[in-house]
């Protein structure tokens, strides 16, 4: 979108999600560096996407309860990304009452 331009979105419209395109779910390899204290006293998991190149491609910060028990620095794990169709489908209905009351 154009910066000063406002994109009006009509939610009678019907609105369709294309999940034909879509893939039901992507795995992807974390490295985790470090779990990092945070001020409140909880703890935050920082991950390395590994894309198979020689450097790490992005980095993901979530929080330490995210993590299974017992890992560890240093150690690769697998994170499985889904497409959530009811959950999508269920935000975009919330959307069109807030905006139709």
């Amino acid at each position: 979108m154009d910066k000063g331009k406002e994109e009006k979105i009509n939610f009678d419209e019907e609105i369709n999600v294309d999940t034909e395109n879509k893939l039901d779910e992507k795995i992807v390899s974390v490295y985790l560096d470090r779990l990092e204290e945070l001020e409140d006293g909880s703890e935050e998991a920082v991950l390395f996407i590994d894309d198979g190149g020689e450097e790490y491609s992005a980095q993901i910060n979530l929080p330490a309860t995210c993590l299974p028990e017992n890992v560890s620095d240093g150690d690769y794990l697998t994170l499985k990304i889904s497409y959530d169709k009811a959950k999508t489908q269920a935000a975009l209905e919330s959307a069109r009452q807030l905006l139709n009351d």
